[in-house]
């Protein structure tokens, strides 16, 4: 699919999918957020500490607008020894960024509103330092591993960057209420990242893509 088009059709998609997600009772939204957390824990991250013997390096976000919330994760998390980091945009824009969370008030509003570890209390990480797992927000997902995002391609660059820097295993995990899921193909171009996993309100589902160990052991 040349660019001009695929670009087309992403807006069109994401449009209709800003219209399901916002369609979502702030109260829903918040109830479905706590049932999502709970079951990435259960079928993911305890699998996952169990497997590695230890606590887990976890990049997580903080909800912007309608999206679905990770907080009731991070907080379990964090009361469970691991370590949490969170995106920020670099302030040349070039990027993400990860920074070690340690509390609630490491937060604080970034460009545009959006949530994002406060420089001057959570530490930089390096593109080479470990990291077991990444949430991964967007507008629509399916069950094929695709991901619409939000258009910036600020995930895309992150995922290319920690391939091709870091070492070890990492598992992108697509985390979104069911509602954003659909049964149709979404656009996608050569850039985008794949996603390991897809973690909804309802299930959670791991894709082998062929090129990581974790992936293909997860989604036996």
């Amino acid at each position: 699919m040349k660019n001009r088009e695929a670009e087309a059709l992403k807006a069109q998609w994401r449009r209709r999918m800003t219209d399901v997600r916002d369609g979502l009772p702030a109260d829903e939204r918040e109830r479905l957020s706590r049932k999502l957390c709970a079951l990435l824990e259960r079928e993911g991250l305890s699998p996952l500490r169990r497997e590695l013997g230890r606590p887990l390096g976890l990049c997580a976000y903080a909800p912007f607008r309608s999206e679905a919330s990770a907080l009731p994760l991070v907080s379990d998390c964090l009361d469970q020894g691991d370590r949490i980091y969170a995106p920020r945009m670099r302030p040349d824009r070039g990027g993400l960024e990860l920074r070690e969370i340690r509390g609630p008030s490491d937060w604080i509003p970034g460009k545009w509103g959006v949530p994002e570890p406060d420089p001057a209390r959570a530490s930089l990480i390096e593109a080479t330092d470990p990291l077991d797992v990444v949430l991964v927000p967007g507008m629509a997902f399916n069950g094929a591993g695709g991901r619409l995002g939000y258009g910036g391609g600020y995930y895309d660059r992150l995922y290319a960057e920690r391939r091709r820097e870091a070492r070890g295993r990492t598992l992108w995990i697509g985390f979104a209420f069911s509602a954003q899921v659909v049964e149709a193909d979404l656009p996608s171009e050569a850039h985008d990242l794949k996603l390991d996993g897809l973690a909804t309100d309802e299930s959670m589902t791991w894709f082998d893509k062929g090129d990581s160990e974790w992936s293909a052991r997860m989604s036996r």
